[in-house]
């Protein structure tokens, strides 16, 4: 079993992490982050972790 692990998946808008966080949030994940933006990535994130402890990430970075 798998813990202490971060995997990031590239979103192709602000709609899809949205969608994201209510699913996973939805299915039983835990929510760390709402979606939100962070300057300092120049990113739109979400954070949610799985029943492992394993975080999720859902991202569109700004270009």
């Amino acid at each position: 079993m798998t813990r202490g692990l971060h995997l990031a998946f590239e979103a192709a808008s602000h709609t899809e992490v949205d969608a994201f966080h209510r699913a996973a949030v939805a299915a039983g994940g835990v929510s760390r982050h709402e979606p939100r933006y962070w300057p300092e990535y120049r990113a739109d994130t979400a954070f949610v972790s799985d029943l492992d402890g394993n975080d999720v990430e859902a991202l569109v970075k700004e270009h």
